[in-house]
């Protein structure tokens, strides 16, 4: 009797091993907190290039659906040389969410951007201007559909948008292959690899755009956003490394060179101007081959002239302005109204909450709806989504409950969710 019991136990396949197999790859690792030194250490990285923009990525080699990515990023004159990044969960389809200090454009030098079907698009960005070379810290967070980027500060995002394109990625940092150079490269590889972060901006106005661009990296879709250009020279109480671009640019234009000459020499021309109408915003599900228009919510004034936000509530450019939901019953209302003209929408009334609202806890109850949506409800990107190991689906749905049994707001809205994280675990996927 004992040796049939032995053999039971010996030959019985482990219900999460089919193939028989105990491999490396099938056992969990630290995926929260650590660095990409360590993850090349256990040989949990690897590398992906890219034609688009003459670009390579250090990515990890298994897919995650909740992950931000932490460390420098630094911009060069011309063109980012080290960025971050969440790529779809095919590299070959060479979508992807990025970050990046890109200072040639006038006060929007932090940009969320995201790849996807060969087109770029602006997501949100930061009204500011940096310097050449600026090296800063900089956090990519992408939890469920609410995608986060941070310069700076690590616990406030400057720039929230929700964007469901890609639901599952591999997450990593990378270099423009012109301007990368050693130094940078040696930086990015302090990277961590740490959970996504909650809290957000609380929107002062939402506004819906008409879209401009093209979808090229150097004309990206973005909502059509009043300006006012004016000549760096002309204000007195601007950053003094402005002043230094602009007389810069003016000193070679008097020694005779060209504006070709300059960007050359200097890798891109110098900054001249500044936007005076610049705004900090995010975008609402920017889908610029299913609409002509874009939801975006808008954070914060121009650092230069007060005001910006005004102007462009009353800019031509606005087709529709709102003001921002100051309760989660206001946004839900705002949100059914918008999702009616917008019916390609698939984030959800409290992806939305959390955008205009920014608390924490409707962060948690938009990723149990994401889990919820694409695993049991209408999979949209199901397959994605099951490229994610599976112990890391559970270890994450087992965070959101905890973090669920910690509200203390919204309590319908939570237990609504608990049975969400329930059902989810009870039916698999």
């Amino acid at each position: 009797m004992p040796d049939l019991v032995l053999d039971y136990h010996r030959l019985r396949t482990p219900i999460d091993h089919p193939d028989l197999s105990i491999t490396r790859n099938k056992l969990e690792y630290p995926t929260v907190d650590v660095s990409f030194v360590y993850l090349a250490s256990i040989n949990k990285l690897d590398y992906f290039a890219s034609a688009w923009a003459q670009d390579y990525w250090i990515v990890t080699n298994d897919v995650f659906a909740d992950k931000a990515v932490e460390g420098i990023i630094s911009g060069h004159s011309g063109f980012p040389s080290t960025r971050h990044s969440i790529i779809s969960a095919s590299k070959a389809d060479g979508n992807f969410y990025w970050i990046e200090i890109t200072v040639p454009y006038t006060t929007q030098d932090f940009i969320l951007f995201k790849r996807y079907g060969n087109n770029s698009v602006t997501l949100g960005y930061e009204a500011i201007d940096l310097a050449t070379g600026e090296t800063d810290y900089g956090k990519i967070s992408s939890s469920g559909s609410t995608h986060k980027a941070y310069r700076d500060n690590p616990t406030t995002p400057k720039v929230t948008a929700t964007d469901t394109s890609i639901a599952s990625g591999y997450a990593g940092f990378g270099y423009c292959a012109y301007y990368a150079s050693s130094n940078n490269a040696v930086d990015s590889w302090f990277a961590k690899l740490v959970a996504p972060s909650s809290p957000s901006m609380t929107s002062i106005v939402v506004i819906e755009m008409d879209i401009d661009g093209s979808g090229k990296h150097e004309d990206p879709f973005r909502p059509v956003m009043q300006k006012n250009i004016v000549d760096i020279l002309s204000l007195p109480n601007l950053p003094s490394f402005l002043h230094m671009e602009a007389k810069k640019y003016n000193i070679m234009k008097k020694k005779g060179f060209t504006d070709d000459e300059i960007e050359l020499l200097l890798g891109a021309i110098p900054k001249r101007h500044v936007d005076l109408d610049s705004v900090t915003w995010g975008a609402f599900e920017f889908h610029p081959d299913k609409s002509s228009t874009v939801v975006i919510t808008i954070t914060g004034d121009n650092p230069y002239k007060r005001g910006a936000i005004e102007r462009q509530v009353r800019s031509t450019t606005a087709s529709r302005v709102f003001k921002a939901p100051r309760s989660y019953r206001d946004a839900v209302e705002l949100y059914n109204m918008l999702k009616s003209d917008h019916q390609y929408w698939l984030a959800g009334k409290d992806n939305f909450a959390h955008q205009v609202l920014g608390l924490e806890e409707l962060d948690t109850l938009q990723n149990v709806d994401f889990y919820y949506g694409e695993l049991l409800e209408h999979k949209t990107h199901y397959n994605q989504l099951k490229q994610v190991p599976e112990w890391e689906i559970i270890n994450r749905l087992n965070e959101l409950r905890e973090k669920l049994s910690k509200i203390s707001i919204l309590i319908d809205e939570r237990n609504k969710h608990l049975r969400k994280i329930d059902e989810i675990i009870r039916k698999g996927w």
